[in-house]
């Protein structure tokens, strides 16, 4: 390895191109943080130049402008072809300075300063005598990556190539015209616009500086990569396991693979929503990186941390000795199923599964990723095991029991899952659940679970997206054939809140009467927060109705409610109660005895939607 200052010119000076490599991410560099300070210290560079040659400079050693670092290995020369490096780290800088030189190349074609244009263009392109007819693409100093070529070549186009290009909103294509115009708007404000832009190419050439690191044919590039990581550079772990994929590539004989890989199965993890990033606990990861740990753990079996996942990556392929190409057409398969899991609807059990995770837990997903992505696994089994993941999740999130050993626990349910035969592979995932006996894992039996969801202070205890999402559970598993059509509702409607049907502060419009011994008031307190007292409305209608007397709470709801949860077990008397209660009277008052009725039939109706199997 060899590291040095050199002049910007000098890099660009000899018949040589840099090659940015497959496995490097695409161009992402755009203009406030990165073009702009870049444009303004060229710009400030140039003007301390032009002072230097006016009358009066007291000559000094001229100051040079440092634009950071770059590391490049040479690459094998093949016969008829240049010579050549490829860009380990860099690569976003050093493409953003050639279209800032051809963008000053077309300026100085537009105002016919020949002879300028000409300098500038030999700092874009390779003598072409030095090109070989069969490979015209090595008359570019810099060669892209696929993804970004078109945008490129359109980018650094000579004057009288006119090209065309698909995406103009690509930032390459954007820094094109950004720096032209910016090029332009500097050089017209001299009075000599030829000379300014004389300037600008001296400058470009010998005042700006760059340290190169230079590493040699046995210098292993994925170590600097990594080193650049830790020091800073913002790249995800995904990044690095992108690089080593690739690389690998090339040592295990695939290279001529490589571009197909590239623009066929990764191009869509370097964009959105894979880039995107999410928030799990308090923390926000990219989506890739996520996606990169649920599939590793699927093939390990092992737990895996989004802060290890590199080093873990890096360990498993080492010790399976798996197919780059095959592990990169894994991942993509893997991806593509996990963007279809989200749009799963929620008529189906593994849509309800995700959609009540949102508020519990996300430690099931490499279990039900391994279930979909494996095509051997029947839709039957698929649902099997989503109904028991969301019984056991839901019940113990009611009964309060802790959470902290689900990664463990749901790797070994993952594992239980891939010993079995596909066909069985629901079942697996119950047996696996039925069988935990601790009480960090235990599944809760009816009676468990039924003496959590009519406990007096249920509301009180309970998360409130939790306590949310199993009240909109309820209500999607009464609806009937015979109620309306209308879409499932979801666990994280904005739109719907939890209210007290008997209000939280009811001393006012709710008063008790003859309660010399207070026993009415602790009934009254105990029935205030169990299940039987809440139900959903909007957030509109909730304010409306505050503290006030059962009477207008009776007629808003009638007016405007459409649950079942309000409309068929507050407004009428529930199914099943008709023996005992009359429509009037059930409705002519709403106390402590109906709130204790309701939540019997809400919590029967709750051991239905999530049964535990015998």
């Amino acid at each position: 390895m060899q590291a040095g200052d050199v002049k910007l010119g000098k890099v660009f000076a000899n018949d040589h191109q840099n090659v940015i490599p497959i496995f490097q991410r695409p161009y992402v560099w755009d203009q406030e943080p990165n073009w702009l300070p870049l444009w303004k210290d060229v710009r400030t560079a140039a003007e301390e130049v032009e002072a230097e040659q006016g009358d009066g400079y007291e000559e000094a050693e001229p100051r040079t402008y440092f634009l950071g670092a770059v590391v490049v290995q040479q690459r094998r020369r093949p016969p008829r072809r240049l010579a050549s490096s490829n860009i380990i780290d860099g690569q976003q800088r050093l493409t953003t300075l050639q279209v800032l030189l051809a963008a000053a190349r077309a300026v100085a074609h537009k105002l016919e300063a020949h002879s300028v244009a000409g300098r500038f263009a030999s700092l874009l392109e390779n003598r072409p005598e030095t090109v070989h007819e069969d490979h015209p693409n090595d008359r570019y100093k810099v060669w892209p990556l696929p993804q970004d070529r078109e945008a490129f070549l359109w980018a650094v186009r000579a004057p009288a190539e006119h090209g065309s290009v698909s995406n103009f909103d690509h930032k390459l294509v954007r820094a094109r015209a950004w720096f032209e115009e910016e090029i332009t708007e500097w050089v017209n404000a001299s009075s000599d616009s030829s000379q300014r832009l004389d300037v600008l190419h001296y400058t470009m050439q010998e005042r700006m500086q760059l340290v190169e690191i230079s590493l040699d044919s046995n210098d292993d590039p994925q170590v600097i990569f990594e080193a650049l990581n830790h020091r800073g550079v913002p790249l995800d772990a995904a990044d690095l396991v992108k690089n080593m994929l690739f690389q690998l590539l090339d040592a295990q004989g695939q290279a001529k693979q490589a571009e197909r890989l590239l623009m066929e199965a990764w191009l869509p993890l370097d964009a959105q929503p894979w880039r995107g990033h999410v928030t799990t606990g308090r923390i926000k990861r990219a989506l890739i990186d996520l996606l990169l740990t649920y599939w590793l753990t699927i093939r390990t079996r092992q737990e895996v941390l989004v802060e290890h996942l590199f080093a873990d990556f890096r360990k498993w392929l080492r010790d399976s000795g798996s197919q780059a190409s095959d592990v990169i057409q894994d991942i993509r398969n893997y991806a593509d199923t996990y963007l279809a899991m989200r749009n799963l609807p929620m008529s189906d059990p593994t849509g309800q599964l995700l959609d009540r995770m949102q508020t519990m837990t996300q430690t099931p997903w490499p279990v039900l990723l391994y279930l979909h992505a494996n095509q051997d696994v029947p839709s039957n089994q698929r649902a099997i095991a989503a109904r028991a993941i969301d019984s056991f999740l839901m019940r113990r999130a009611v009964c309060l029991m802790t959470t902290k050993d689900y990664n463990r626990l749901f790797v070994q349910v993952l594992s239980d899952a891939k010993e079995a035969n596909p066909s069985e592979a629901g079942h697996a995932v119950e047996r696996s659940l039925m069988r935990q006996t601790s009480d960090a894992r235990v599944w809760p039996d009816d009676i468990v679970f039924l003496s959590a969801l009519v406990s007096p202070d249920l509301y009180k205890r309970s998360y409130r997206a939790r306590l949310k999402a199993l009240l909109i559970g309820i209500e999607n598993h009464i609806r009937t054939p015979m109620t309306e059509p209308a879409p499932p509702l979801r666990s994280a409607d904005p739109s719907l809140n939890i209210e007290h049907i008997l209000p939280q502060k009811w001393q006012s419009n709710w008063p008790l009467e003859n309660d010399s011994e207070g026993e009415r008031l602790k009934v009254r307190e105990k029935a205030i927060h169990q299940i039987g007292n809440l139900t959903l409305t909007t957030k509109k209608l909730n304010p409306s109705m505050g503290n006030k007397e059962w009477k207008h709470k009776q007629d808003a709801l009638r007016s405007h409610s459409l649950l079942l949860l309000t409309t068929a077990t507050v407004l009428t008397v529930p199914e099943g109660y008709e023996s005992n209660w009359s429509s009037d009277t059930w409705t002519a008052a709403w106390d402590e005895v109906r709130i204790n009725q309701r939540s019997m039939w809400l919590a029967r109706a709750a051991l239905f939607a999530w049964p535990k199997p015998d």
